[in-house]
């Protein structure tokens, strides 16, 4: 039993992240003493030496099993800092079992000290995929739009997707760049953070709501890396403005605030205009952010729908034309490679909902449908 509680204890480390220190915590230690009162726990060094490194090769062998039987692997790389502005560049597999579910695995974390160049990412990714035994798996790699990574993939020679979800950020923000939209967006901000900043300013906001109605919800503030929430910021902005409106001009709220004003008509109007505009974008950017199901067959057909929803019309406003006009400038050149095409169309092609491939020319459909064809008479 005392060796089930420390498999226990080192799986306890494992999965929630928890540092080694932990089985030295005297909250810990009494947890364990009244759970089991004859159980000694092992010392630190114990877990760092010997449980956690039998607890990682055994889980290892277990996931190369398991990856040891499918035909393909796709693996994503993503490259990321930590709060302690640490880089680290995690490699993640992707594939179906033999009993068709679909799994993920992180093969590693690792901690880089040389600069993020395509060189040195596509020499990692090598020592991945032969440490874990991919080299007859037709490794396809998933990465963002950053230019190191396409460079990895080329000297890699991996079959290479960029990410829809990333392209789609960058589209948008280019669109959140819009020097009327920019303007909008730091007056929302604005509201939108003194309102968090305050207590007393938020009792008045809940009073206001309740009279008016309205749901009770807190204003959000946006995050620079995730475009969506500017269009969440703003989306809320609207929902709640008569109550941001009249809170806005209590006297109490007001005192030493003389200069914080609301969205005047103008600016409502530009705001909806802009949610509007947004809304396509924003919901692809909902659906392709899903982690448990496959979605490279999505990216070619909403793609060429994002690209028809963002052709302007003689009705659109200013902000709505600028906008769109900025998403098209970026969006159509994301995927522009031959090989890239076809690994898109082939995977809608696929697909039972977009095996007509409505988004290509006959010349491009038959060319997919022949090579779907021959990669079928090739199977075993």
């Amino acid at each position: 039993k005392a060796k089930a509680i420390t498999q226990s204890v080192a799986a306890f480390i494992a999965k929630d992240l928890r540092p080694y220190s932990v089985v030295e915590n005297a909250g810990f230690r009494h947890l364990l003493k009244t759970l089991e009162p004859r159980y000694k726990l092992p010392s630190r060094s114990h877990f760092t030496e010997n449980v956690i490194p039998a607890l990682y090769n055994g889980t290892k062998a277990q996931v190369m099993a398991s990856m040891i039987q499918a035909k393909r692997v796709a693996i994503t790389c993503d490259a990321w800092t930590s709060v302690a502005t640490e880089s680290y560049l995690t490699v993640t597999a992707h594939y179906i079992s033999e009993d068709w579910q679909f799994l993920s695995h992180v093969l590693q974390t690792r901690a880089v000290y040389e600069s993020h160049t395509g060189a040195h990412v596509a020499e990692l990714l090598s020592r991945v995929v032969e440490e874990w035994q991919l080299s007859d798996k037709d490794v396809m790699l998933v990465t963002d739009n950053a230019s190191n990574m396409i460079v990895a993939a080329e000297l890699g020679k991996f079959p290479h997707v960029k990410c829809f979800a990333h392209t789609l950020n960058l589209a948008s923000q280019r669109a959140l760049k819009v020097a009327t939209l920019s303007r909008l967006l730091g007056r929302v901000r604005r509201i939108a953070t003194f309102f968090h900043r305050s207590t007393t300013v938020n009792h008045y906001l809940k009073e206001k709501q309740k009279c008016l109605g309205l749901k009770n919800h807190k204003l959000i503030t946006d995050v620079a890396t995730r475009w969506n929430s500017a269009y969440d910021m703003v989306e809320r902005f609207l929902e709640q403005q008569p109550a941001i409106c009249a809170t806005l001009l209590s006297p109490e709220v007001r005192k030493g605030q003389s200069d914080l004003c609301t969205l005047n008509e103008t600016d409502v109007s530009n705001a909806e205009d802009a949610v509007s505009a947004l809304k396509p974008m924003k919901d692809a950017t909902t659906l392709m952010s899903e982690e448990s199901n496959p979605t490279v067959f999505l990216i070619a057909p909403i793609n060429a729908q994002l690209l028809q929803n963002m052709t302007g019309t003689i009705g659109d406003s200013p902000m709505i034309h600028a906008i769109k006009n900025a998403i098209t400038t970026d969006l159509p050149k994301r995927y522009n490679g031959e090989a890239e095409k076809k690994i898109l169309h082939t995977a809608s092609a696929l697909d039972p909902r977009f095996k007509g491939l409505p988004f290509l020319t006959v010349e491009e459909r038959l060319e997919i449908y022949r090579g779907v064809t021959e990669e079928a008479a090739s199977l075993e």
